[in-house]
């Protein structure tokens, strides 16, 4: 079957007999050609299916409008919601977005980047992958004079943009929360301390200790784990059959919650009667399962389309070179049966 190829400005310049530069002018809506030539011209296109070249053109102008997001879990629903808000300043911008998945492995992430700089992406916005602790490979995009923005976790080291949550302020009040519920005892699950976000809520958490009077060595427990469901569950119930029951766990995560509650609940032990759960990110199913889980709400799209406008502003140019700078968004608490102590 012969395949039809694509119809081009000069083939409705012939069947309009007129010049190809007429033609591209018409349908870039150039001043300099009549209302009337233009309509003609369109029609034509229409007739004939003709779909414009965008890559042609912003290679022209030096820019694939297109940018690279690397997340390290689509699935999560704060994820999701951060692309959602990418994708429409972005497209409202005219630009494209190519998502990438690490899925918090750093190989993955180091293959992403350098996909997306053969791609030539303008800019790539990224949450690293929980283990990374080297950052040449964003380096190298930097060097390239491509922007890289960071959004939720991040890298110190390098010298960027940055548009993350107030961790540790949200952290420190989430841990006021359960001590004045009658928490004593505290069992955090934890990520890796290398990634910034659990580096920033293990600091709130102690400083709700300190502030509060209560020995940290004594009263708090933590206890890494990759904040998935499973691995915490598997956790908690060891934890269980070893040591002494807490007062409360708090989750760095939802998802690691949702884990820990399962093993509780294996055990017959009472929540909150007997153990407080907390977790941080209010996936949807958080309202929906009994208890309902404590947990924080991030504002997860504002981060999104936040974040974009500024690379934007910096791929086009309208503010100066190598922006450096850190937006903080808040936070909110939100408080359910998981932690809401019968008295």
């Amino acid at each position: 079957m012969e395949i039809k190829k694509a119809t081009t400005i000069h083939d409705i310049a012939r069947a309009l007999d007129l010049n190809s530069s007429t033609v591209s002018r018409a349908l870039n809506d150039h001043p300099r050609v009549s209302s009337k030539t233009k309509e003609k011209i369109k029609a034509k296109a229409k007739e004939l299916d003709y779909q414009p070249n965008h890559l042609a053109a912003n290679l022209r102008t030096s820019k694939s409008k297109t940018i690279g997001v690397i997340i390290p879990h689509i699935s999560r629903y704060f994820f999701s919601t951060v692309i959602a808000g990418i994708e429409d300043i972005a497209q409202q911008q005219g630009y494209n977005v190519i998502i990438c998945q690490s899925k918090d492995e750093t190989q993955k992430e180091i293959n992403s980047v350098e996909a997306l700089l053969k791609s030539r992406v303008d800019g790539i916005i990224i949450s690293p992958a929980m283990q990374d602790r080297e950052f040449d490979h964003l380096q190298k995009a930097l060097d390239q004079h491509i922007p890289v923005f960071f959004f939720d976790r991040y890298a110190e080291s390098l010298e960027t943009t940055k548009v993350i949550m107030d961790d540790l302020k949200t952290a420190e009040k989430l841990c006021d929360h359960l001590l004045e519920q009658g928490a004593r005892k505290i069992l955090v699950l934890s990520g890796p301390e290398s990634a910034s976000i659990y580096r920033n809520r293990i600091l709130g958490i102690k400083e709700s200790f300190r502030k509060n009077d209560y020995d940290i060595n004594e009263h708090l427990s933590i206890l890494n784990t990759d904040l998935k469901t499973e691995p915490a569950y598997l956790a908690v119930k060891k934890w269980l059959e070893k040591k002494a029951v807490p007062d409360a766990i708090y989750a760095l995560n939802d998802m690691a919650a949702f884990g820990a509650i399962k093993a509780l609940k294996e055990k017959r032990i009472q929540i909150p009667g007997e153990v407080m759960v907390v977790g941080f990110s209010n996936e949807p199913v958080s309202e929906l399962i009994t208890p309902s889980l404590t947990t924080v709400n991030q504002p997860a799209y504002e981060m999104g389309k936040l974040v974009t406008r500024k690379i934007l502003l910096q791929i086009e140019e309208k503010v100066a070179s190598y922006l450096s700078e850190t937006a903080i968004l808040k936070s909110e608490i939100i408080i359910r049966e998981s932690s809401r102590k019968v008295k």
